[in-house]
C-alpha cells in the first residue's frame, strides 16, 4: 500500500493520546470540555478510484491538527490532490474546500472520509464549512526565464526537463492543480523503434522491426505528414532509452491490433504502476520536482504576448485567485493537450459530436489551439477525433467487459426524457449522439452487478435506489416515466423477445435495488490541432514558422493525420516534447 504522511502542526498544543478501538485514540483528561473537538487520532475510510482512502485525521480540543493518508491512489495525480486538500483544510480549518480537478474522485473520496473523521471526534461537519477568511500572502511569482511551458502533461513535463538538462531556465504553467494532464488517460503502450531494450529483444530482431517499419505503420493514416512520422520515428528510440535512465523498465509486446492496418512490433509497456502512462508520468514527474524545475498551479494561460515584429515573447495568465500575470522569456512552448472540456469548440469544429461528452480528466478546454490561432498559427485536421463509445462524464471509460452483460448490456439505455429508445450495445455511437443534448443514461439491477460497477457505487459515480421513482430522482430525470418504461419492458421480454427494439441477449426482467448513470460517447482523443514542423516550430496560416512559439503533444495537427495508430499518441507527446524542449533551448 503507498502511502502518503503529511503531518502539519497547527499552532497550539497538541494533546497525544494512546490508541483506542475502533480506530481513534482515546480522549485526553485534560482536554476542555468546551473544546469543539474530542482531541485524538480518529481514522475513516472511502472509496477512492483505486480503492479505499485511508485518513488518520488528529485533533487537538480546538483545531485539525495533522491529516495524513494511505491509500493505492496514482502518485502523480491523486496522491498530490489529497496533500493539497490536507494542507488546505489544516491551514484554514475549513471542510470549504473545492475539489481537485483531474483528480476528483480521489477528492471527494479524501473529504468524505476526513468529514467521517469529524463526527468521531463529536463535531458536526457542517460547523466546518465556513469560507476561508484567512489573508494569505500574494504569491511572488518569478515571471521571467528563458523557455515558459504551457501545459504540464507528458508533452510539457518532458520539454521543460530537456530544455533545463541543456542549460535553459524553464516556467511550467499548469492548468490544474496536478501534473499528468490527460497522459493518464492512455490505456496502452508507446511506440518507438530501434530503442536499446528494442535491439536487444529476440521477437523485434526476428520481426526485422525498424525506423522504417514504424515510419510505414504510421504513414497508412490518412493525411499524415511525412516530416513529422520521419522525425518521429528517428527520435523515438532516443526517448525510450532516456525514460530508461529515469526508471521506467519497459518490455516489447509485439501485438496485432483490429485498430492498426498492420501488426504493430514497436509496442513498448511497463504498467508496474496500473498502466504505461502512469508509470512514465510518474517517473518523468519525479525527475521535474528533482531537477527543481519551477511549475506553477492553477495557471490558466489565455493569451500569448508579441512584440512590435510578431515574434512571441510571453505569456498572460490567470491565477486561482484571479490576478494576472504575464511571464516573459525568448520562447513559449504550448502542451495544453485537447479540448474535449469545451463542448461548444467541440461541436464547432466537428457538429456531428455536438451532443459528445468526454472521458479527459485535465481541465482541456483549448486555450492552447485558440492562443495559437490568435497570432495566425495554422491548423490541421481539426474534425479528427477519436470516440469512445461509453464514458461516464466525470470518471471515464468504461470497457465493455466492466458493464453489466458485456458488449449487449443487461440494462436499458434511457434518454433524459426516461424513454427507452435502442437495442442496448456498447457500439452505437451515432443513436447516442441522436438524444437530446445527447443525454442517455444506463440503468440496470442487482444481476448485472459486478466488481467495477460496485466499485463505482461505493464512491458515488453510480446511483443506487430501491425504486425507479427514487432511482430517477437521483438521476434527475422522470420517475413515473422510468417506471413505466422498466414496467413495459419486463412485460415486452416476457415472452423472450424484445418487440420493441429487436435485442436478442441479456433479456431479463429488472428486479429488486436499481442503479443507473448517465454515460455518453467521449471525445477520447484529438489527432488534428496546431500545424507544426519536424523541429516543433508553430507555422503560420503561409507555411512559415512563428518567431518564439513552439508546440507538442495532442495540441499539434498532422502526426497522426485523420487516425491515430494504438501507441503512437504516447508516443507524440513524449517523443516531440523531447524535441520541442531541445529545439527552443538551442534557439538563439
Amino acid at each position: 500500500m503507498k502511502k502518503n504522511l503529511l503531518a502539519l502542526a497547527c499552532t497550539g498544543a497538541v494533546l497525544l493520546a494512546g490508541c483506542a478501538s475502533g480506530g481513534a485514540s482515546a480522549p485526553a483528561e485534560t482536554a476542555e470540555a468546551s473544546g469543539m473537538f474530542k482531541p485524538g487520532t480518529y481514522t475513516a475510510k472511502a472509496a477512492g478510484r483505486n480503492g479505499d482512502i485511508t485518513v488518520n485525521v488528529e485533533f487537538s480540543a480546538d483545531e485539525i491538527v495533522s491529516i495524513t493518508h494511505e491509500s493505492e491512489e496514482t502518485e502523480s495525480i491523486g496522491v498530490p490532490a489529497m496533500d493539497t486538500l490536507a494542507e488546505k483544510i489544516t491551514a484554514s480549518q475549513s471542510l470549504s474546500q473545492d475539489v481537485v480537478s483531474g483528480a476528483t474522485i480521489s477528492s471527494d473520496a479524501f473529504m468524505e472520509a476526513v468529514r467521517d473523521a469529524v463526527v468521531q471526534a463529536g463535531a458536526d461537519p457542517e460547523s466546518l464549512m465556513k469560507e476561508d477568511t484567512s489573508e494569505a500572502e500574494k504569491t511572488a511569482y518569478e515571471t521571467e526565464a528563458d523557455i515558459i511551458v504551457v501545459g504540464g502533461g507528458a508533452a510539457g513535463m518532458t520539454a521543460a526537463i530537456t530544455a533545463h538538462d541543456l542549460g535553459a531556465s524553464v516556467i511550467l504553467l499548469e492548468k490544474s492543480s496536478v501534473l499528468g494532464g490527460n497522459t493518464v488517460c492512455a490505456a496502452n503502450g508507446i511506440n518507438a523503434a530501434d530503442s536499446a531494450v528494442q535491439l536487444a529483444d529476440t521477437k523485434y530482431q526476428e520481426a526485422k522491426a525498424s525506423v522504417e517499419g514504424l515510419e510505414s505503420l504510421q504513414m497508412n493514416n490518412e493525411d499524415a505528414h511525412e516530416n513529422l512520422v520521419k522525425v518521429f520515428a528517428e527520435n523515438s528510440g532516443e526517448v525510450i532509452d532516456w525514460m530508461s535512465g529515469l526508471g521506467v523498465n519497459f518490455t516489447v509486446d509485439i501485438r496485432e491490433d483490429q485498430r492498426n492496418s498492420e501488426q504493430n512490433y514497436y509496442l513498448l509497456q511497463d504498467t508496474s504502476d496500473g498502466s504505461t502512462a502512469i508509470t512514465m508520468i510518474n517517473k518523468v514527474s519525479a525527475e521535474l520536482k528533482k531537477q527543481g524545475i519551477t511549475v506553477y498551479y492553477n495557471m490558466d494561460a489565455h493569451d500569448l504576448v508579441t512584440d512590435e515584429n510578431g515574434k512571441v515573447t510571453g505569456v498572460t495568465a490567470a491565477s486561482a485567485d484571479g490576478e494576472e500575470v504575464t511571464f516573459s522569456g525568448r520562447s513559449v512552448i504550448l502542451c495544453t493537450g485537447g479540448f474535449g472540456q469545451n463542448s461548444e469548440l467541440l461541436g464547432e469544429v466537428n457538429p456531428e459530436l455536438a451532443n459528445a461528452v468526454t472521458d479527459e480528466v485535465a481541465p482541456t478546454t483549448g486555450e492552447g489551439l485558440l492562443m495559437a490561432q490568435a497570432v495566425g498559427a495554422a491548423t490541421a485536421n481539426l474534425d479528427a477525433i477519436q470516440t469512445f463509445p461509453h464514458v461516464i462524464p466525470g470518471y471515464g471509460m468504461i470497457l465493455p467487459f466492466s458493464l453489466p452483460g458485456g458488449f449487449v448490456p443487461d440494462a436499458l439505455f434511457v434518454n433524459n426524457q426516461a424513454e427507452r429508445f435502442t437495442a442496448e450495445g456498447f457500439e452505437i455511437p451515432d443513436v447516442l449522439l441522436a438524444q437530446d443534448k445527447g443525454e442517455v443514461y444506463c440503468i440496470f439491477d442487482e444481476s448485472g452487478m459486478n466488481d467495477t460497477l460496485s466499485t463505482l457505487v461505493k464512491n458515488g459515480v453510480i446511483s443506487e435506489a430501491d425504486t425507479a421513482e427514487e432511482l430517477a430522482g437521483k438521476l434527475g430525470i422522470d420517475g413515473t416515466a422510468l417506471a413505466e418504461t422498466i414496467s413495459t419492458f419486463n412485460e415486452d421480454i416476457a415472452d423472450g423477445t424484445d418487440d420493441a427494439f429487436g435485442r436478442q441477449e441479456n433479456l431479463n426482467t429488472f428486479e429488486g435495488k436499481l442503479y443507473g448513470y448517465r454515460f455518453g460517447v467521449g471525445a477520447h482523443y484529438f489527432m488534428g490541432g496546431i500545424l507544426i514542423d519536424e523541429d516543433t516550430h508553430v507555422l503560420d496560416t503561409d507555411g512559415n514558422a512563428i518567431e518564439g512559439l513552439y508546440a507538442a503533444g495532442e495540441v499539434t495537427g498532422g502526426f497522426h493525420g485523420t487516425f491515430r495508430v494504438d501507441g503512437s499518441g504516447l508516443g507524440d507527446s513524449f517523443t516531440f516534447g523531447r524535441i520541442a524542449g531541445r529545439t527552443a533551448a538551442e534557439a538563439e
